[in-house]
């Protein structure tokens, strides 16, 4: 380091409290030692920062129709984020035919300075819309279908099974409340959103008597279907499930397949992710924001534009929806807001309105947890003893504070043991705790999308089972 006519070499540089090292005079340019190496005082030092902040960028696809899309950047540094430095002037997006646009700034997932600050930011469509709609799920006609469940069926019968189900395409938006078609908005104010895509679904059960076996397959492309495949899943699974054998209620270490984890994650966001909720006390997340509530594993969050959602990027109030951090890593971050909730707070909606009236307040509608690698198969070879959950249903609120669930297994519940899959079990019902059950989480498998969430199946401990059925 070379400050005025003092010369120390950087490696003699020891701490805070001082250096060592040789003190030369490199005036009028002499080299002369004045002092023998050693001690030579204390010093404040001023130690500049020499890691370069980070910015990272999600940015899916866009769909069809809409006349803008959203995506984000991830900024970090060592020390903090200025929020304040964050606005529309960050970001030039050109392309092909001479496009340059400037992203606008729409929010960010903090309100203060932070280590880490996710930005949302919009584009508007060269030429009104994009065009990123999936042809081929679209243009799936009837005969297409009828062929794959052709194939189920022909599966269910070479195993003596009834087989039922459905295998559905749309293109549209499928609203708040399960309406379907184009969803278009527009105001006097200049409000103009614009939205259709498209989505399949094959759902198939295979049936004996009190046996029966679940597979199914959700996407915004119908190209992943494999009627056979899928078939062959629940013919697996129903002829395993004959003369299940009676096990003890009792806590278990259960994997739960994704379409499990789903249907209990959907429940714990209508009682507990909107901010209504949290200002009204209603929500375990009440009075608990930046506070540890559940396993170091688990990050929540709520993404339209994750690629295994592809969902409408606006709300039914026309605000655009911003993907929120529900929870990051246990800790929780925060809920999902509507205009009314989010002037309450002083803050922006999130973009989460639900058509009004509406008691509901905000809703989180496209919830990812995040998961691991592998598939459920991973998992059970890891559980000594214990049950794999292929679904559940008939799940009702016990307790909304605690997330407390009560339902019942079904499609297949099975012994686990020595990492095996073993025989079939009788049905219980469980009373669970979901948040508690985060808590407990053991490990993941990859994600897939099942019940309108993008989740894992989960290794999960001292899961309660409450009482057992008869079949």
């Amino acid at each position: 380091m070379l400050h005025g006519s003092e010369y120390v070499p950087e490696d003699a540089v020891r701490d805070n409290l001082g250096f060592s090292g040789r003190y030369v005079s490199v005036a009028n340019g002499r080299t002369d030692v004045f002092v023998a190496e050693g001690m030579l005082g204390t010093f404040v030092m001023s130690l500049h920062d020499t890691t370069a902040p980070t910015a990272t960028l999600s940015a899916p696809a866009p769909v069809n129709g809409t006349a803008w899309t959203s995506f984000t950047v991830s900024y970090s540094d060592n020390l903090k984020v200025n929020l304040s430095s964050i606005d529309s002037a960050d970001i030039q997006i050109t392309g092909p035919n001479s496009l340059s646009q400037t992203a606008t700034f729409v929010g960010a997932n903090q309100l203060e300075n932070s280590s880490t600050i996710v930005a949302t930011y919009r584009i508007n469509a060269p030429g009104g819309a994009w065009d990123a709609l999936d042809s081929g799920t679209e243009a799936l006609d009837a005969d297409a279908r009828a062929r794959e469940v052709g194939k189920a069926i022909a599966r269910c019968r070479e195993a003596g099974l009834e087989g039922a189900g459905i295998y559905e395409v749309r293109a549209g938006t499928i609203g708040d409340y399960g309406e379907i078609g184009p969803l278009a908005m527009a105001n006097s104010r200049g409000l103009f959103a614009y939205h259709v895509g498209t989505s399949a679904e094959f759902l198939i059960s295979a049936l004996e008597g009190t046996a029966s076996g679940w597979a199914g397959y959700e996407s915004h492309r119908a190209s992943g279907v494999d009627g056979s495949a899928l078939s062959a899943r629940a013919v697996e699974k129903a002829v395993r499930s004959r003369d299940p054998k009676a096990w003890e209620p009792g806590r278990y270490t259960v994997v739960l397949e994704p379409a499990a984890v789903a249907d209990l994650i959907q429940d714990m966001s209508w009682i507990s992710f909107g901010a209504l909720l949290v200002q009204e006390g209603r929500s375990f997340l009440a009075g608990k924001i930046g506070q540890r509530v559940m396993g170091e594993n688990i990050t929540l969050r709520d993404d339209p534009f994750h690629p295994l959602h592809q969902g409408s990027p606006f709300d039914a109030e026309g605000m655009p929806t911003i993907p929120t951090t529900i929870i990051d890593r246990g800790v929780a971050k925060g809920a999902v807001y509507d205009r009314q909730t989010a002037a309450k707070e002083g803050r922006e909606s999130t973009g989460h309105g639900l058509p009004v009236p509406n008691t509901y307040g905000p809703l989180a509608r496209h919830l990812v947890l995040e998961g691991g690698k592998g598939g459920v198969e991973d998992l059970v070879r890891r559980v000594d003893r214990g049950l794999l959950v292929t679904r559940v249903w008939y799940t009702n609120v016990v307790d909304p504070k605690s997330v407390t669930l009560t339902g019942m297994t079904r499609d297949g519940l099975f012994a686990i043991e020595k990492g095996n899959v073993t025989h079939s079990v009788r049905n219980f019902r469980f009373n669970q705790s979901v948040v508690q059950m985060l808590n407990q989480v053991e490990g993941m498998s990859s994600l897939e999308c099942s019940g309108g969430v993008v989740c894992p199946g989960l290794l999960v401990r001292d899961f309660h089972m409450s009482s057992a059925t008869e079949f």
